[in-house]
């Protein structure tokens, strides 16, 4: 018998990995796409893949989905995390998660367990596994490239040393792109670049270790940001993502041949209006910056976004659609349970960074919720009625299209609510759309 490749994960975790792709791709996202895999180095060649970092815990997951399923990556995670439960801690390192130390969040006295975390990490590389870095070394609150630390080409490179520059060390650029961070059923892409070779670079690295850093970090960077949209104009930055993603967005996408439903041509088309605003310095005129401001106020005092305005309704659809959810309200109330407890309790614990609510509203509810209810259901049923095999696939139901009814239904009611609100606030709306017809006629000439 041919002994097991160490890259191979074993067939719980394989299993494992299968139940949260047909979550992640099915519930989570409404479409996933991953594009270039091609670049992806065959399975059990050292590779470091290295990405931005947009969306928490979500970025890692989809990521390392996108790979083979019999494959076993590991992930270089924040080190406080490890320091919840020993249970979550080992359940973590079963995953493939590695901590990193940081000053900022775990302090000085933690820095000296890195080099354990580079001894690791370094030699799962080695054996084949792939390892996941974001060397940003923390997610961004906002679509743009923070400054990167050396730190991945640190341990890649010192990893070939330890080696003595006998294999090959690879990093691939990956960069993600969300239609939206926050809620399910958004849009999700993942985009692999060129495979950097490290040893045409282990020369000089044995002669200047810190220019041949700065070299490969240099051809990586650039890839990342080619393939992701970077709006560097943080001054304007709130109205600059407005903008895109206003029906005037949508428009300049189709003007130029693409199509804003496909996630790869939106990010195109973005990237060509936020460089057709910025490239040049100049931007907008001042009149036109605050027009968008008194735009995205007026908004914010409705409840709505652009979408919402463009898309609103009159009286008779709203008033329509208001019988409709009340003929569906008892079946939406019965698809809460335990929907409801699994995505909306989590929020009662979010911090003040936002960024986290969709891995506490779907990695917490998947890895523990989903689990949890779906026992608790089948034993309560049956050990008080016997309907162990009812429950069961009662359960099924309701964790997918069940779960994903009520996120819809729930969807519906907000933009009716969005409808009436408008509708009762004419002056305000006429007002409204009326800069918004001024500002996107003068916004042709972009």
């Amino acid at each position: 018998m041919s002994e097991k490749k160490s890259y191979i994960g074993t067939l719980g975790y394989r299993a494992y990995k299968s139940y949260v792709r047909f979550m992640n791709e099915r519930l989570m996202f409404k479409r996933v796409y991953y594009l270039d895999r091609q670049n992806i180095p065959e399975l059990g060649k050292p590779c470091m893949i290295v990405s931005n970092h947009q969306n928490c815990a979500n970025d890692p997951l989809v990521l390392l989905l996108g790979l083979e399923n019999k494959s076993h990556p590991f992930v270089i995670a924040r080190g406080n995390v490890f320091s919840w439960h020993p249970l979550i801690t080992k359940f973590f390192l079963w995953l493939g998660m590695l901590p990193a130390f940081r000053l900022a969040y775990d302090g000085e006295e933690n820095l000296k367990n890195n080099e354990e975390t580079i001894r690791i990490s370094g030699g799962k590389m080695l054996e084949g596994n792939r390892l996941i870095m974001y060397p940003e070394g923390t997610h961004q609150d906002k679509r743009w490239l923070g400054d990167f630390s050396y730190g991945y080409t640190r341990l890649a490179f010192q990893t070939a040393e330890r080696d003595n520059f006998e294999h090959d060390i690879v990093i691939l650029p990956s960069a993600h792109h969300y239609s939206s961070y926050f809620g399910l059923q958004a849009d999700v892409m993942i985009r692999f670049g060129t495979p950097i070779s490290l040893a045409a670079y282990y020369e000089l690295y044995k002669q200047k270790p810190r220019t041949a850093q700065r070299e490969v970090n240099k051809l990586v960077r650039a890839q990342i940001h080619d393939m992701m949209l970077d709006i560097r104009d943080l001054d304007h930055y709130a109205q600059l993502d407005w903008l895109r993603e206003s029906e005037y967005g949508q428009m300049f996408c189709r003007v130029h041949e693409l199509d804003p439903s496909y996630l790869p041509d939106k990010l195109r088309s973005d990237k060509m209006l936020i460089d057709g605003i910025t490239s040049d310095g100049k931007g907008l005129r001042a009149e036109e910056w605050q027009t968008i401001d008194e735009i995205m106020e007026m908004e914010q005092q409705l409840g709505v976004t652009d979408k919402d305005v463009a898309e609103r309704k009159g009286w008779g659809v709203t008033l329509i659609w208001l019988v409709a959810q009340l003929v569906l309200l008892p079946l939406w109330l019965l698809s809460l349970y335990p929907n409801a407890l699994h995505y909306y309790v989590p929020k009662l614990f979010l911090r003040t960074d936002r960024m986290f609510e969709n891995s506490w509203t779907f990695i917490i509810p998947v890895v523990v919720g989903v689990p949890f209810f779906f026992l608790l259901t089948v034993l309560v049923c049956g050990l008080a009625w016997g309907w162990w095999w009812q429950s069961a696939l009662w359960m099924l139901l309701a964790l997918y299209p069940g779960g994903l009814f009520a996120w819809y239904e729930g969807k519906w009611m907000q933009s009716t609510w969005k409808n009436l609100k408008m509708l009762c606030h004419g002056k305000l709306m006429q007002t409204l759309l009326e800069k918004r017809k001024q500002l996107f006629e003068n916004g042709k000439k972009i």
